[in-house]
Order: structure tokens, then sequence, then C-alpha cells
């Protein structure tokens, strides 16, 4: 204990018995006590000596003694009396609650069931209605101020920063001074505006994204991009983390997380109604206008933005974001005094500075970039035994799955080496197999792209019973679509981030990294191409949702990044930020990633998976995480696997789908939705081409161009026009014929034989790319008239290739995924600039 917290402790010690400290904060440390009269336990706020002579901090703290003393409530802790300690200042004498904060159960035991996030957020709901009822705004809603009792009871606590709504009531914070904690601010609290409820609401949504997530928002980022995003940046939607969370509740957390608090839920029992299943309506959210149909965006060179990688909220921001930037800054330096630690001097710095080199920025050229996308899921290569001829046309992408066009994850060539193995144990360079979607043309003859204004869609297929039930119509022995033209650059989406390889066959990678994913040695993310820390040439990448894998021009298999499940494969469940040898005694020629596990081909068609297998993903009959390969378990022999988050599919040498793993939402497609270890095989004996799977739904393309999809679709994800699960394959309701398919998250897309992009299903962030930020249960044109030969997605930003090697993303961005030099989200394609410049 301090000097300066005697005289305050000998103050309290005649009536209380100071049993130990529970914690303390910027301005108070919390004892537990015992009440020397009653032998009850409670807990004694007492403010820092410090400050027991700041005007300002000693009125706050007697305010929080007002307000909670006006707030009989069973989810508010409750405040016993207030002591005036004269030179010690003054303490709050609150109940103390038997249990833990939401931040040590989050610490704990990792992410809230939905069920019981619900309930916590449904507890300080109603404890922030009652206390806006009195017009009172907590202001700093976050775990660590919610109290968890013995029966699960959430109590909302610290009212120390609260202030009344009311107008009549004392400014003890001048406007444009933020008082908050930023992870957990909204948009106009950073700015210091007028606070009303909502406020408190789009707090509480961050509260119950991290309850669901079991991460802090914008976690491992300095104050000045958490600042940048809470202004401009949407964490992902919890229903495209997790699969097991109701529409109604990641609904309700959408909406009390909105930007704009006119768009949010209005009041408390606008969320509670929200979280019945009820929702009121609410305004929607303003959309920027884009003035072109593909946005081109002032951009720092591809140098600086590589170097300013550990500060990428603002260091590339665009000029519309850089002057919203400096607001942010002019709003929050205005009358703040270093003493209330209301934000850091030297953060505010950093952000200057960096406003001043996105003001540097150059601007695009127009000329031809040679760059481009890979498919989304990667699919095995086909092997020596099956006929070329029953290989989709479409695919000539030397990525390594069936059709790399068609939205199969990238397929990686293993080794059987362990991880720092000496080089002498790589094994030989093997032939590679001929007339296979891997081997493309050293040098692609030329192809002349179509002008999208020339194509005219085919028409609608006419519907059968069949297109239901998962039997085959008339229409799925239509003549093979045409082939797409090649494009030698591949680019390949992740969960939060994106890797390439150059036509020269060098890998590179940005976007999230907090985890190692982009292989460059460090865990600093990038809002533009970084060079993955291997000294090779790839033949294929595959980015999961944390962790990527590829495959060296030796065959030899590297995996980098998360690693709790052993998704990397070295024998260890350690992270690596930079690339680790996978550890099997075999060759693979093709893999493809998920959520947290990883699967591949072998030279004879055999499947091997290794990583999370709690839903029984790695197909080996069991549910036991591995942290080397392990064999699927069937007969079967393989042209193509995709990996899903918590699935897996992939076609046999007949081409008939085949799935294993999570089937909660019927993404297994055998009619059952319930699950196993088995593998099981898809409903109605379709001849797919390719097959591709996203977070709980997948898809097929026939050769004729006829698509099917099975799983989830709450947001219209299998385009048949409804929001109903299907355990079965249900046909894709477009009068376009399909050549790629590429499932993302909770949306799909899809490439026409002339090249034209379609997408469905989810759309907040813009991954439809349609312009627009609308769901769309059936396919909407992408805009920008591009004429892609690829397609990839996987969580909620897609990518796509043209035939000149240019490169296109749009959609979710908070994470520089898009590789266009910002964070922002685009609902239209943006550029992705060439490694170097090139």
């Amino acid at each position: 204990m301090s000097s300066e917290s005697i005289p305050a402790m000998l103050s309290l010690t005649a009536n209380y018995e100071i049993l130990r400290e529970l914690g303390r904060g910027g301005t108070a440390v919390v004892y537990l006590a015992r009440d020397r009269a009653t032998g009850a336990e409670v807990a004694i706020k007492l403010i820092h000596a410090r400050y027991a002579h700041d005007v300002e901090a000693v009125a706050r703290f007697a305010r929080e003694a007002r307000f909670v003393a006006q707030l009989e409530h069973p989810n508010v802790v409750r405040v016993h009396t207030v002591l005036d300690l004269g030179e010690g200042g003054i303490a709050l004498v609150m109940a103390h609650v038997a249990g833990r904060t939401l931040k040590q159960r989050i610490l704990a035991d990792g992410p809230l069931a939905p069920v019981e996030a619900e309930r916590v957020m449904r507890d300080v709901a109603c404890a922030l209605g009652a206390a806006h009822a009195l017009g009172i705004v907590h202001r700093d809603v976050k775990p660590e101020n919610i109290f968890l009792d013995a029966e699960g009871r959430a109590l909302l606590a610290d009212f120390g920063v609260a202030r009344s709504m009311s107008a009549e009531t004392q400014q003890l914070t001048m406007h444009g001074v933020a008082i908050g904690t930023p992870s957990y601010m909204a948009p106009e609290q950073i700015e210091g505006d007028a606070l009303d409820g909502r406020g408190d609401i789009y707090s509480l949504g961050l509260v119950a994204w991290e309850m669901l997530s079991g991460r802090r928002p914008w976690d491992g980022e300095a104050l000045y991009s958490v600042l940048y995003h809470q202004k401009h940046d949407y964490l992902p939607s919890v229903r495209e983390l997790r699969t097991d969370v109701p529409p109604r509740l990641a609904d309700a957390i959408d909406g009390a997380m909105e930007k704009e608090r006119d768009s949010r839920w209005q009041s408390t029992d606008e969320l509670l109604a929200a979280l019945d299943g009820a929702p009121p309506a609410r305004r929607a959210p303003t959309v920027a206008p884009a003035s072109t149909d593909t946005v081109r965006f002032a951009r720092v060179p591809l140098a600086a933005a590589s170097a300013a990688a550990a500060t990428p909220a603002v260091a590339v921001a665009a000029p519309s974001d850089v002057e919203a930037t400096a607001v942010i800054l002019e709003t929050m330096r205005a009358r703040m005094r270093p003493s209330r630690g209301v934000l850091v001097a030297g953060a505010l710095v950093s952000l200057f500075a960096l406003i001043l080199l996105s003001r540097g920025v150059q601007a695009w050229t127009d000329g031809a970039r040679r760059r481009a996308s890979a498919p989304a899921a990667m699919q095995a290569v086909m092997p020596a035994a099956v006929p070329a001829t029953t290989i989709p046309t479409a695919n000539t992408s030397r990525l390594g799955n069936a059709d790399s066009s068609a939205g199969a994850r990238p397929s990686d060539s293993a080794t059987f080496a362990a991880s720092g193995m000496i080089e002498a144990a790589v094994p030989k360079p093997f032939a590679p197999l001929a007339d296979t979607a891997r081997d493309r043309p050293p040098n692609p003859a030329p192809t002349k792209s179509v002008k999208p204004a020339n194509v005219v869609s085919a028409p609608a297929p006419r519907e059968s019973s069949a297109a239901s039930t998962g039997t085959p119509g008339p229409a799925s022995i239509a003549a093979p679509a045409p082939p797409l033209p090649t494009s030698r650059t591949r680019i390949v989406t992740g969960g939060r981030h994106t890797c390439l390889l150059t036509d020269d066959d060098r890998g590179f990678c940005w976007g999230g990294n907090d985890r190692g994913q982009l292989g460059t040695g460090s865990t600093g993310g990038a809002v533009g191409p970084m060079a993955i820390s291997l000294d090779r040439r790839f033949i294929a990448v595959a980015p999961g949702l944390s962790h990527s894998c590829a495959i060296d021009a030796n065959g030899a298999t590297w995996c980098w990044g998360e690693n709790e499940r052993g998704q990397l494969g070295d024998r260890t469940t350690l992270s690596h930020a930079a690339p680790a040898r996978v550890y099997v005694e075999r060759r693979f020629r093709s893999v493809t990633s998920g959520a947290a596990h990883s699967c591949a081909l072998d030279t004879t068609g055999s499947a091997w998976c290794w990583g999370a297998n709690g839903f029984g993903q790695l197909g080996d009959g069991s549910a036991k995480d591995q942290s080397v390969p392990v064999a699927v378990a069937t007969t079967r022999r393989f042209v193509s696997l995709d990996a899903g988050w918590n699935f897996t599919c992939g076609l046999d040498t007949e081409r008939r789908a085949l799935c294993w793993g999570d089937d909660g939402a019927g993404q297994l497609g055998d009619g059952a939705a319930a699950g196993g270890r088995d593998v099981a095989s898809v409903l109605g004996r379709h001849s797919f081409a390719s097959i591709s799977a996203g977070s709980a739904h997948a898809c097929g393309l026939t050769n004729g161009g006829e698509t099917y999809c099975w799983g989830a679709n709450a947001n219209g994800q299998l385009g048949d026009g409804s929001a109903t699960n299907r355990a079965a394959p249900t046909r894709v309701s477009s009068g376009s014929r399909f050549v790629a398919i590429a499932a993302g998250a909770v949306h799909t897309c899809a490439l026409s034989a002339e090249g034209a992009s379609y997408c469905w299903g989810r759309n907040t962030y813009g991954q439809l790319g349609d312009g627009s930020t609308d769901d769309r249960s059936l396919p909407v044109r992408v805009a920008g008239g591009h004429a892609f030969t690829s397609i990839r997605s996987f969580g909620s930003h897609t990518c796509g290739a043209t035939a000149s090697g240019e490169a296109f993303c749009w959609g979710y961005n908070s994470d520089g995924q898009l590789g266009d030099g910002t964070r922002t989200h685009r609902a239209r394609p943006v550029y992705v600039e060439r490694p170097g410049g090139r």
C-alpha cells in the first residue's frame, strides 16, 4: 500500500476490515472488505489519493454515487453508502458480487455459448434501460465493468464516467473531449459529441461481439488505429465467425454496432425486441456514392505501405478518409489535459504524422498491370489415372484443385520432413502431372476478352421438380460451357487476409496478421502485398481463416499462422509467423485450408487432413485434433478437395460429391443435417465439375453450368430465392451458365461463360460487389464490367482475376485484405496493386 493511501485507509478501518485488493483503474482502487457491524462482505471503491484534490475527479466520483443510488435495479451493482474521507477523498461502499467479471470469464474459458451471451446481453440491456430512463448514460460499457454472479446473472458496475443526458446537468467534460475506453467507444463518443443512450447500445454490441468471438474489438491495434476503426470500419458479423449463433442474436448485435447512431437500435427496448425476434424497423445506413463502377483510390506507394505495416489504420488512407481522420484529431485534441488521462498525446502525434504521410500519396496509373486472382477454394489435381477429358475445360490455373477458378481452395504439396529439418530431407522435384488443372502452359496463348456490354445471358433453364429434390433434371446434360481465358497470376482469399502468386511463382500475402497468417516472419498487418519469408517459388498457396499453406516448386508443403489445433501439420501446436514444414511421408499434389484444419490430396487421390477435428472435419472417424496429416477413412479416391470452415467436401473419380464434418446447417448435403464423423455422399448423384465450401454451406457446379448449393441459407447464400436452410442440393436460380463457383462465409459468387461475375447472399460489407450493401437471395451482377477468369472467396471479401493478369477485390476490408491500400469496405471491385509496383 502506498503512503498516500494511508490516510484514507485509516479512515475506513474503523468501520471496515480490509481483506484484499480486488482491482484498480485509472482513478480508483477497489478493495474487498467486511462490515464490522454486520459481518457482510462489501466492495469499497476508493479514489486514488493523488486525485483527492482534483476537483473534477472527485466530482465525477461523487456523481457516480448519486447516479447509482437512483438505480435500484437487479442488474446494477448496488451502492450502499458514500463516505467522505476528508483529506483521503471519498469512497463508495458497494455490494460485493461473489463471482467474476465478464472479462475474467472470457479470458479463462474462451468465447461464450450463444445462449449465455444472449443472457448477459439482455441483463446489461435491462440495466442500461433503467439508467437511460433516469437520463443517465454509462459511457464505459465493457467486459471489465460487467460482473457475473454465481447464478450467471450479469450486473453492470462502474458508473464513474457516466453523465446525465440532461442539458441542465453540470458539464464536467467539455465538448470535443472523449472519455471512455477506445475499444468500446461509439464513433460520436470518440468525437466528443453530445451522447445519449445509443452510445451505450453501441458499446454493448461490441461487448456481445467479444463474448462470441473471444477477442477484444480491434485487439492488438495501436490507439490511433482503434480510433480510426471505430469511426470507419465494421467488425465481421458474429454470424461469419460462428455457425451456431441464431440469426436473431446476430441481427441484434449487428444493429447495435451500426456506426451511424440513427441506424442503430434507438433504445434498449428496441434491442430487446430484436433479441426476441421481433425487431423494429431501422434506418438504413448511408452508403457513400461511387463515381465509377470500378473504384480506384489514391494510395501510398507499395514500399511505403509495406514500411507502414505496423500502423495500418490510417497510414495509407484515401483522401476522403484523411479528411475524416483530421477531424477526429482536431476534435479529440481540443482542450485535453494529460492529467485527465483521456487519450495518449504520443498516439495523437503518430496519428498526425500518418495523416501527413497519407497526404503524400501517389495516384495510381491506369496501365495494364499483370496480377490475377486464384479461385476461392483450390481443388485437387486429377489423378493420372483419370482421363483428362473429365477435367472441366474452364480451369487451366496452376493452383492445384480440379477447377481453380471454381472456388476450390488452393492446394499444398506435402513434405515428409518435420519443421526445421535439414534441406537434404526435401523430396526431389517430381514430374508434373500431365493434363491437370494445376499445370498451366508455360506460355499461354493470348486471349481476347469479351466485352461485357456484348454479353447476352442465356434464358433461364426450366426448373423441374428434380431441382429441389437433388435429382438431376434435363439441364444436367447440357453441353459443357466454353473455356475461360487463363491467367498466370493467382490470387486466393482467406478469412481476413489474401495471398497471391505472381506469374514468376513468387508468393505474397496481405491483410490481417495477428496470428502470423501472412508468413512474413512478423505479426504486423499489411494493406498491400508483402513477400512470404521463404525464398522459394510456389505452385500453389492456400489461405484459411487464420493460417495459410503453400506448395513450393520442389513439391514441399509449408504452412504458417495460427496453430492452436495443429492446423500447420508440423507436429506442434505452436503458431508460426514464417513457413513451417508439414510433417508427412508422402507427396501431396493439392491442399486446402479451413477455419482451423487443412486437407490435401496425395498422388494416388487419397485424402489427408490435419488440425481441428471437433466436428469430424478430418474424416478419420474420430473427434481428436491431429498435428500431423491423417488419412480420411474412405476407400474412395478424390480428384479435388475443398475445406469449409468446420467441414470438408471433395469430388471422387466419378465426380460425385462427398462431405464430412460439421452438419449443423445441412452443409454435408446428405439430407440428414445431423453431422457425424463418417464421409457422407451428397444427395442427388450430380456429376460435378467443381465444388466449393464456405462457412456452413457448399456449392457444386456441373459441366453443363448448372449450380447447386446446400447448407446454411439465412442470408440467401444458396441463391434459390429463399432464406431456408437446405440439407440437400438446391438449384441456384439464374439464367446464366456458370463455369466457376466460390463459396464465401455467408455469400457465394460465380463466373459465367463470358467471364461476367455474379454474387448472392450476405452483403453487409459489399462482398457481392454490386455497389450496394443489400443482401440478395438471387444472383446479381458484380459492378465494373470486368471479364474475370477466376473468382475466389472464403470470408467476407471476394477477389477475381482477369485474363490480362489484373486482380480486383471487393467486400470486407478492415484488415486491408482488399489490397487497395486502405481499410475501407468496398461495394465495388477495387484494383490490387502488383507487388513491387510492376
